[in-house]
């Protein structure tokens, strides 16, 4: 797992707030802004809350994602999808740090089907990653945005290709941790019978730690669906799950989490892992 970005000056900036969600909400609008409106699902590889882990300026992270969905749908949204119940994913993932403030990552997503019995590469995800962090009084406020482009095989998403902007936002105080990501996502290509248009996500998490190498959480997700017609309720996505975090002697990183899917549009049961590397 990458490291927590050091705050930058902290005794300037405790003499100085700095209004973090303000910038926080300017880069995602520019972001939206950016690109005119278009649904494309959550990817389903990657089930994680965007804080203040980064890679320094010339380091380089290496983290393996794997979840399984031990009950889930089990009906294809389109001809040709890979049904998601019994699906275990398992995605790579390589991080370098551009700059202080600046990550570029790559992942390569892959899954094996126990009803079909296949193991097949799905896709890349290229991402662009902005975070700044600031000191102040005794927390460090930080906020940035995750810029992604991926491709997926049909049997994944109906759209080949799609965008999502991620906003960051949260604080580190004491043993805690917030972080709150609103997500714009959409395909880049037509989707014939869809309503092309920006999805809206949520994602939050708070984490405590206890000591220098255990933390536990709750992260919650929440899909709303098209800007156009935003989902509430029952109709919306939303799963919680409890997570641990471990540090291992010799520098592995375990993160864990335990999902359950609350509405009719997520998966019932769903289990993550992440491993961060000590390379």
């Amino acid at each position: 797992m990458y490291t927590a970005l050091p705050c930058t000056d902290p005794s300037a900036v405790a003499s100085r707030p700095r209004p973090v969600a303000r910038h926080a909400a300017r880069l995602a609008l520019a972001a939206a802004a950016a690109l005119a409106p278009v649904p494309s699902p959550a990817a389903p590889d990657e089930i994680v809350v965007f804080d203040d882990e980064f890679e320094k300026a010339g380091d380089v992270g290496y983290e393996l994602h794997f979840n399984y969905t031990p009950r889930g749908r089990r009906t294809a949204d389109y001809t040709g999808e890979q049904i998601p119940e019994h699906v275990f994913r398992f995605m790579p993932e390589v991080v370098v740090g551009l700059s202080e403030r600046w990550n570029l990552g790559l992942h390569l997503p892959m899954s094996y089907s126990h009803d079909t019995h296949r193991a097949t590469v799905d896709g890349f995800k290229a991402r662009l990653h902005y975070l700044d962090v600031r000191a102040d009084g005794g927390a460090a406020w930080f906020h940035g945005v995750n810029f992604e482009l991926s491709t997926y095989h049909r049997r994944i998403s109906e759209s080949h290709l799609s965008f999502e902007a991620r906003g960051i936002v949260g604080v580190r105080a004491g043993d805690w941790l917030l972080a709150l990501n609103p997500i714009l996502n959409r395909p880049l290509n037509y989707v014939p019978g869809r309503d092309n248009r920006f999805n809206l996500d949520v994602f939050a998490k708070a984490v405590r730690s206890f000591g220098e190498h255990v933390a536990v959480g709750v992260e919650h997700y929440t899909e709303l669906g098209s800007l156009n017609d935003l989902q509430f309720g029952s109709t919306s996505g939303q799963t919680t799950f409890l997570t641990v975090d471990l540090e291992v002697p010799g520098g592995l990183s375990i993160h864990a989490g335990l999902g359950h899917g609350w509405t009719a549009p997520v998966d019932r049961r769903v289990v993550k892992v992440m491993v961060g590397l000590p390379w």
